[in-house]
């Protein structure tokens, strides 16, 4: 899949549908050439000419000038761009040297092919299951003036058209040198008519997608928070101004990291476009020892010329394939209830034993015990950090056995990286917590957060919850994270390494995160950020699911899932059924059917007629789920643009479909027909929403039709199976029966 050209000196990333190439020029700058569709043959020349001010330099002072047309520092489309030197567009590396110089030019050095591929250390990367799956180019680069040099990391997966891509920086200088900026993927391409798609949110509205022009202005979606980040999400699509769902050319960026991002965006004064993905340069100043390395996170780069729902596939595809933990990756997960709702902190033995039976009358397969279970956690001001059961408020060992006996599930909600000031371990421990002690800190929800560059603080913490875990068997665990850094200092780092503590948190959580998943592989893990607000790639390399939203109103939890959907796996998407809202039960389950299905109340306080549509409904859920879990998914009608949020989800062998549509605003009978997609032509499929059989190409091209009155708020969930031609005879036999029994 990986070629290198020693005459052209031409690298060549290709599989059977995707190709990325680039080469190395004569004065050893590795210049982008081409990333789209497969291209089988290609000129140097006429991709690389730019009619752009030549190239020259001093050297033994004199004049060197370039007069070829293929080089421009202003204008070339490069790998890497240098910093302080001709290139304006943005660096990809900025390095403060050990003369206090910031001038970096990286150029080539060596390279080589591997099969299979490598991930940065300490970070959060995409698995391959065998060698043969990927095949991985190293590019080393050496800085002009510096023994530092930068690995170019390469991974091309051999059925995906995506690449992912990280650097390495290695220092054999002899002294410290200091990283102010270092990306994981730079990505110059011809062309200025682009926009950049992206998700913005806030608490309740975590995620809503947001078009922007990309014009001569950079554009900088970034997040500086250090987790639980609402403000923007670290995935991002460059489409085609005209593109759309099933159209055009559109590319997508996503970088496996989940503390403080940013991407950069624009276009040059040549209409070219510059992209770069790294760690948030704000607050970053990371001193790398001689002899050390610094690796970047990785970045996923996928790329379709078949619309966003390609793309959507693509990234869907190999975030279960190769990032998810593969034990419950394509796994249908349980139907869960939280204790929230129904308690809240006012819970003991008995109530939660309570709760495990009704809700398996109901057909709920897992119950979760959330906040107030442990130290003296009366309320949320106090006790977090003091991780060990409260006894006198709750036997959890007999609860959990309680639940397995009847065979159920049973879960619990614990938060590692915060900790409060009301409590046994800061009164003891003061300097534990990320705060500067002559300083007054700030608090947030009442409560600091636990310093976890601290090797020792992220061990004594996994020592605690090792304590619980190992005596109880839990089925499942809800890792929150319910605010953002602030009083960004490290007693343990000090003051000199103020630059690194937003990193370094996010290595010391990682690292907690990966000691827990390795101890105890069969708990399910959900992490949640105060609702979705550390929603990305590098959580997820850890839990299989994460909190979609606090929010679970459908009206609003559409458009948070329609913008997730985008980018993340249906059944990453942790999607409750709650009591807080006005629309029936039956649209609450229908909407939340499309995520991780689980429920927020409690049942004593359901109807008789709720009871009987969430048993029903459960059913359902468990019958058809594994279509949303593993299936491809469609967008039908986008919420930006019409009245209705409209997808579906297809079985990788097309046998089997569910079909979602919300209608937002009351309509009466106008003439509409939703239009599916992903079925087989030629193929027969019985729909659920009128009991009729037609061919897919019926569905694809007609569509199901829904002319008739549509009430504010309306869900429908339809179900498309497979069957033979006698199945068909006989259905529309039968729906002809009934439509001449209703007109008698």
């Amino acid at each position: 899949m990986i070629k290198f050209d020693e005459k052209r000196r031409v690298f060549n990333l290709s599989n059977d549908s995707f190709s990325y190439i680039f080469h190395i020029n004569k004065l050893n700058y590795l210049i982008h050439l081409y990333a789209g569709a497969k291209l089988n043959d290609f000129g140097i020349e006429r991709m690389n000419e730019r009619y752009i001010e030549r190239y020259a330099y001093l050297e033994n002072g004199k004049e060197v000038c370039d007069e070829s047309y293929y080089f421009s520092e202003q204008g070339s489309l490069f790998e890497c761009a240098s910093n302080l030197k001709g290139d304006k567009r943005g660096a990809f590396a900025i390095i403060r040297h050990k003369d206090g110089s910031r001038i970096t030019n990286f150029k080539y050095f060596s390279h080589k092919i591997i099969k299979g591929k490598e991930s940065p250390v300490g970070l959060p990367h995409f698995r391959i299951k065998n060698n043969s799956e990927a095949e991985t180019l190293v590019v080393t680069l050496k800085d002009e003036f510096d023994e530092i040099y930068l690995d170019l990391f390469y991974t091309l997966f051999s059925s995906k058209d995506a690449l992912v891509r990280f650097s390495r920086l290695r220092n054999k200088t002899g002294s410290s040198i200091f990283i102010e900026k270092l990306s994981s993927l730079q990505l110059d391409r011809v062309n200025s008519n682009y926009d950049l798609v992206s998700s913005h949110g806030q608490w309740g509205d975590d995620r809503e997608l947001e078009v922007t022009q990309i014009g001569h202005s950079k554009i900088c979606v970034n997040d500086n928070h250090g987790g639980r980040g609402f403000r923007q999400n670290p995935s991002i699509l460059i489409k085609e101004r005209d593109a759309n769902y099933d159209y055009g050319e559109v590319m997508a960026f996503s970088l496996v990291y989940s503390g403080n991002f940013k991407f950069e965006i624009g276009l040059d004064e040549y209409d070219q476009l510059r992209v770069l993905a790294l760690i948030n340069d704000e607050s970053f100043d990371y001193e790398v020892k001689n002899g050390e390395n610094f690796d970047a996170p990785e970045c996923l780069m996928v790329y379709s010329n078949k619309g966003i729902n390609r793309v959507t596939q693509q990234m869907h595809d190999i975030i279960r394939d190769n990032l998810l933990p593969q034990q419950f990756a394509f796994k249908e997960r349980p139907i869960l209830i939280n204790s929230w709702e129904p308690f809240m902190f006012d819970f003991d033995t008995e109530k939660i034993k309570k709760l495990i039976l009704d809700a398996k009358e109901l057909g709920i397969e897992e119950v979760v015990l959330d906040d107030g279970w442990f130290g003296d956690r009366k309320d949320d001001k106090r006790a977090l950090g003091d991780w060990f059961i409260n006894s006198n408020k709750i036997n959890l060992k007999e609860v959990v056995d309680f639940a397995h006996n009847q065979n159920m599930k049973f879960g619990l909600w614990i938060e590692p990286e915060m900790i409060s000031p009301d409590s046994e371990l800061f009164r003891k421990k003061p300097n534990f917590a990320l705060a500067n002690p002559n300083k007054k800190p700030t608090l947030l929800r009442h409560q600091l957060v636990l310093d976890l560059a601290n090797d020792k603080i992220v061990e004594d913490t996994f020592k605690q919850f090792c304590e619980i875990f190992d005596q109880i068997p839990f089925d499942y665990v809800k890792w929150d994270f319910n605010r953002y850094l602030t009083d960004i200092y490290s007693n343990f780092l000090g003051s000199e390494k103020e630059g690194e503590v937003f990193h370094r948190f996010m290595l010391g959580s990682y690292k907690l995160l990966d000691m827990f998943t390795k101890r105890y592989p069969n708990i399910l893990l959900e992490t949640c950020a105060s609702g979705g607000g550390r929603f990305d790639l590098g959580m997820m390399y850890y839990s299989s699911q994460i909190w979609g939203s606090d929010e679970t109103n459908p009206l609003s939890r559409v458009m948070i899932q329609f913008a997730t959907n985008v980018f993340y796996p249906l059944s990453t998407i942790g999607a409750h059924v709650s009591a807080a809202n006005s629309l029936t039960i039956q649209d609450k389950i229908i909407t939340s059917a499309f995520g991780t299905f689980g429920y927020e109340l409690n049942p004593s306080k359901l109807t008789k007629d709720e009871k009987e549509k969430i048993k029903t409904f459960n059913k359902l859920i468990k019958e058809h789920h594994h279509v949303v879990t593993c299936g491809d998914y469609y967008v039908l009608n986008s919420p930006y643009l019409t009245n209705y949020a409209s997808w579906m989800c297809v079985t990788k062998d097309k046998k089997e479909a569910l079909v979602f549509n919300f209608v937002f605003k009351r309509e009466q009978t106008k003439g509409r027909f939703l239009k599916l997609k992903g079925l087989k032509p030629d193929a027969n499929y019985f729909n659920s929403l009128t009991n009729d059989v037609y061919k897919g190409d019926f569905y694809m091209k007609v569509g199901l039709n829904l002319s008739a009155p549509l009430t504010d708020g309306m869900t429908m969930l339809f179900v498309l199976k497979e069957v033979n031609p006698l199945v068909k005879t006989i259905a529309n036999k039968k729906a002809e029966q009934a439509k001449r029994e209703k007109l008698l």
